[in-house]
C-alpha cells in the first residue's frame, strides 16, 4: 500500500475494518508491521500508556551517542490527509540524515496507527490518555479547538517522562525540514540541559530539546504539561489566578505561551502566570468584554519580570559542525537563561533551530511562518523540499565514528579562539569608552590663548625647579635653629 493510497483510505474511512486476526489495533496490521522487519512493539496495542510502554518504545528507537547520550526524536501527527502528508515529508528529510529510525511518532489514535503501520518505515504509537473531545468550555477551546490541542499536554508530559528516564529528547513539529544532524551541535552545548527554538517574546514550543540535567529543568517541562492540563480541564481556575478575570474565561492553554511563562518562572524562581494567562483575560479580539490589559498593574509587573529575566542572560558560543559544508567555518552564539542547579535554558542559535527564510546552513527549519497547508506546500516546493511520497529508508550515516571526538576538539579550540577575540573586543570597547570620556572632559574645559598656555607652562616649570632646590627656611630672627615659622621645618609649602 502506498502512502497516497493510505491517505485516501484514511480520509474516506478513518476507522479501518477489523482484521481477520481480531478487531482493534492488536490485529493483522500489528503483525504485518512485525513481519516487515521493524522493531516489534512488545507492548499492548501500541498504547504508550500501557505500563512500561513509553520507556520500552524509547529503548527500541534511541541512538546511543559516543558521549553516552541516548538520543531520540519525538513527533506527533493528526489523522487528516494534510497533516499526514506534511509529517511524511518531514520524515523523508530525516531519512536523508539517517535519523528516521530514531523517531518516536505519536498519532492521535489507534485508528490512525492502523493505517500508517502498513506504510511507515518505523512504528506508530498512540496514547489512551489523549483527549478525544473538547474537555471544557473556555474562549480558547471554543474558538481554536482542533487536533493540536489534543497533543499539547501529552507531548510535554511524555517528554518530561522520557528525560526522567535518561533520554535526550528532541521534540519537533512535523512542519520541519531537516538538513543536518542537530544532535552534533546539541552534544557540544553542555552548559544547558534545555535548548529551545527562539521566537518573538522568548521561545517557540515547536522545537524543544531536553536531556537529563538538573531537577529545575525537569520541573520546567512538568510545569508546562501541568499548566496545559489545568487550563484545558478547569478554565474556572483562572478566577483564582487572575484577580480581574470574569467569565467566560479565556483560559489560554496554548503550549507556547505557557512555556514562556514557565521559563520566566524558572529563571526568576517565582511562579508567574502573567504573560500566558493574565494577559489573555484582558480585552482582545476574542474577549472583547475583558478589561484593558495595559491599564492593569499586572501588565507593568509582567514588563518588570521580563526585564529582570533578560538582565540575567549569559552569552555562550558553540562550533557549528556542518559550517564547512555550507560556507566558512564559524562559531554560533546563543543566549543562556540560568536556572537552579547550575543549569540553564539555552535559546538555540539560528544555525541549529531556524524560522523561515530557509537556508541550507541551518540544521532544522520550522515552517511556522507559513500559515496553512497550502502555504507550507508552496514554501516547501520553493525550497525544493516537497516530497511526501519519498523514501523513509535511512541513508547511510554521513558522519564517521570519530567525528564526535573531532568535533569536541574543534569546539574546544574554537572556544579558545572565540574567547580571545571576545576579550580583544572587550578591550577595544573599553579603550573607545575612555577616549570618548576624555573627549567629553576636554570639550567642557575652556580653551586658553596660545601665549597664555606657554606662559603658564613656563611658570609651572620654574616652580618645579625651585621646589627641587629649596632649602629649609630659618627660624625667627634669622638664626638657624630658632623657632620655626609656619610651613618651616623643611616641609615644602602647599600651593
Amino acid at each position: 500500500m502506498s502512502l497516497l493510497t493510505a491517505l485516501v483510505a484514511l480520509a474516506a474511512d478513518p476507522v479501518p475494518p477489523s482484521s481477520s486476526s481480531g478487531p482493534g489495533p492488536g490485529g493483522a496490521s500489528a503483525q504485518h508491521h512485525h513481519n516487515q522487519g521493524q522493531p516489534f512493539t512488545g507492548w499492548p496495542l501500541g498504547d504508550l500508556e500501557a505500563p512500561g510502554a513509553l520507556l520500552a518504545a524509547a529503548a527500541s528507537l534511541a541512538r546511543r551517542a559516543a558521549n553516552g547520550d541516548k538520543e531520540l526524536i519525538f513527533m506527533a501527527t493528526g489523522s487528516d490527509a494534510n497533516s499526514l502528508s506534511v509529517t511524511n515529508n518531514s520524515l523523508v528529510t530525516l531519512a536523508t540524515l539517517g535519523l528516521r529510525r530514531h523517531v518516536m511518532l505519536l498519532a492521535d489514535g489507534w485508528q490512525t496507527c492502523e493505517v500508517l503501520r502498513a506504510v511507515l518505515y518505523g512504528p506508530c504509537f498512540w496514547s489512551s490518555r489523549m483527549l478525544r473531545r473538547q474537555p471544557a468550555d473556555s474562549i480558547t477551546l471554543r474558538k481554536f479547538w482542533d487536533f493540536r490541542f489534543r497533543f499539547y499536554y501529552i507531548k510535554k508530559k511524555y517528554m518530561a517522562l522520557l528525560v526522567e528516564g535518561g533520554y535526550a529528547v528532541l521534540q519537533a513539529d512535523t512542519d520541519t525540514v531537516w538538513m543536518h544532524d542537530p544532535f552534533r551541535m546539541l552534544r557540544l552545548m553542555r552548559d544547558a540541559s534545555l535548548v529551545i527554538m527562539r521566537d518573538v517574546g522568548i521561545a517557540n514550543a515547536g522545537v524543544v530539546y531536553a536531556r537529563p540535567g538538573s531537577m529545575s529543568a525537569l520541573r520546567l517541562l512538568d510545569e508546562v504539561a501541568w499548566r496545559v492540563q489545568l487550563l484545558q480541564n478547569h478554565p474556572e481556575i483562572v478566577a483564582r489566578i487572575v484577580p480581574f478575570a470574569r467569565p467566560p474565561y479565556y483560559a489560554n492553554s496554548d503550549d507556547q505561551s505557557l512555556l514562556n511563562d514557565a521559563i520566566v518562572s524558572a529563571v526568576l524562581r517565582n511562579r508567574t502566570f502573567l504573560g500566558s494567562t493574565a494577559r489573555y483575560e484582558g480585552r482582545n479580539k476574542y474577549n472583547p468584554a475583558g478589561p484593558d490589559w495595559a491599564s492593569q498593574p499586572e501588565a507593568q509587573a509582567h514588563k518588570e519580570q521580563l526585564r529582570a529575566m533578560w538582565k540575567l542572560q549569559k552569552r555562550s558560543s558553540v562550533v557549528c559542525p556542518w559550517a564547512g559544508a555550507v560556507g566558512p567555518s564559524s562559531r554560533a552564539s546563543y543566549v543562556r537563561l540560568p536556572i537552579r542547579g547550575g543549569d540553564a535554558v539555552a535559546l538555540a542559535p539560528r544555525s541549529l533551530f531556524a524560522h523561515l527564510p530557509y537556508s541550507a546552513g541551518n540544521a532544522i527549519t520550522h515552517l511556522t511562518a507559513a500559515r496553512g497547508f497550502a502555504a507550507k506546500v508552496a514554501t516547501l516546493r520553493k525550497m525544493a523540499k516537497w516530497d511526501p511520497l519519498g523514501s523513509q529508508v535511512d541513508a547511510p550515516a554521513k558522519v564517521d565514528p570519530g567525528a564526535a571526538e573531532a568535533e569536541q576538539a574543534a569546539d574546544a579550540a574554537a572556544a579558545g579562539k572565540w574567547e580571545k577575540n571576545a576579550q580583544e573586543k572587550r578591550n577595544a570597547t573599553r579603550l573607545r569608552e575612555r577616549i570618548i570620556q576624555r573627549e567629553k572632559r576636554n570639550a567642557h574645559t575652556p580653551s586658553r590663548p596660545v601665549g597664555e598656555s606657554k606662559r603658564l607652562a613656563h611658570h609651572a616649570k620654574q616652580h618645579k625647579e625651585s621646589q627641587l632646590t629649596e632649602t629649609p627656611p630659618v627660624g625667627a630672627g634669622g638664626k638657624a635653629g630658632g623657632k620655626k615659622s609656619r610651613g618651616g621645618g623643611g616641609r615644602r609649602m602647599l600651593h
